[in-house]
């Protein structure tokens, strides 16, 4: 260890308590890891086994609200742990290359009672549920770190009094919402009849698949107890939220991956089966994209499954629901039929 990063350290606490030996002993414990500039370092509602000390560099600590506070190496502040909280309240995402010391936080007794009581910084700041909620989703796993002030600073939060529809089935697509407070029902409308179809509560989302796959709304949301909704765009919702996950690849690519074997990959036609009998990709497997929600669970978590349709954008809507919830989801780039060359007329 250098010694201008143990100067550093003799200054942090709760090293500065520390006697020589018990220092020691921390420190072999400890690493001291050097990051780029634009590394998220842990988001909002982690759990995270370890403990950061920012050694030199800077960083955004960004708050429920969205709202960036930098902290720079030199800064007061910077002598405490970087939001010991365990999950954390913050989100982390460093802005210049930056040099953290960290210690897993089961060896965090070696500080002794005493110190360890001290290493909380009492201006942390607290989290709201739905920004919570979507930040744990694995969609977020996507998004570049440098986009995400910008995509939540795009949400504008709006009310609704209870019975009142937030969208409703048949109507363009416009809006991505997040629930911050209140409950709603989802309705889907066939025939003369109306089947419940879910509830939803704070911190759940709605809303997207219109916009990711340029149909009508396929579903009535209501509110059945007054509330507030975050807000997005169609715009910034493409832009910002759904780009990043989707990713195309040539049926080229994915023989090539089948090939490999490890991990495996499947191709998931999501066109009705009507349209399959008259049309089907060999060895693909058949999951009609109105049915592919509840079809989830018998998919394989370890496997890549590239969606295929007719050209339209199902396929993207079908690769944005595996990713939002967890699995691995590509589009089938769809290849241009060739057209036969016509001979010209003999004169």
């Amino acid at each position: 260890m250098e010694t201008s990063d143990l100067d550093r350290i003799k200054t942090l606490v709760p090293f500065r308590d520390l006697d020589d030996e018990t220092m020691r002993e921390v420190l072999g414990k400890a690493k001291i890891v050097k990051f780029g500039e634009g590394k998220m370092l842990f988001k909002r509602n982690d759990d995270d086994s370890n403990v950061y000390w920012l050694l030199s560099g800077a960083l955004d600590l960004v708050d429920d609200k969205f709202e960036a506070k930098n902290r720079q190496a030199s800064d007061e502040a910077s002598r405490f742990p970087i939001d010991n909280n365990n999950p954390h309240k913050l989100t982390a995402v460093t802005t210049v290359e930056t040099r953290l010391l960290i210690i897993d936080r089961a060896d965090s007794g070696l500080f002794g009672e005493t110190a360890a009581a001290s290493t909380s910084e009492p201006d942390e700041m607290e989290s709201v549920d739905w920004m919570e909620a979507l930040l744990s989703s694995p969609l977020f796993e996507f998004i570049p770190p440098a986009n995400i002030q910008t995509l939540f600073s795009k949400f504008e939060e709006v009310e609704f009094e209870a019975g009142e529809a937030v969208i409703r089935q048949g109507e363009p697509g416009d809006f991505f919402y997040v629930i911050q407070s209140g409950k709603t029902k989802v309705e889907r409308r066939s025939g003369d009849k109306m089947a419940v179809l879910a509830e939803l509560g704070a911190g759940d989302n709605f809303g997207q698949d219109a916009l990711v796959s340029d149909i009508p709304r396929n579903a009535t949301v209501t509110m059945t107890r007054k509330g507030k909704l975050m807000r997005l765009s169609a715009e910034d919702f493409e832009s910002l939220l759904m780009r990043p996950l989707i990713e195309i690849v040539s049926m080229e690519e994915v023989q090539e991956m089948i090939e490999q074997g490890e991990p495996k990959t499947y191709i998931l036609d999501v066109r009705n089966q009507s349209e399959v009998e008259n049309d089907s990709i060999q060895g693909a497997i058949n999951v009609p994209l109105l049915s592919l929600r509840k079809n989830l669970p018998k998919l394989k978590p370890e496997a890549i499954y590239v969606c295929a349709s007719d050209g339209g954008r199902r396929s993207e809507l079908a690769a944005y629901i595996l990713n939002e919830n967890g699995l691995t989801g590509y589009v089938l780039k769809q290849e241009k039929q060739e057209q036969p060359e016509t001979e010209e007329p003999a004169s």
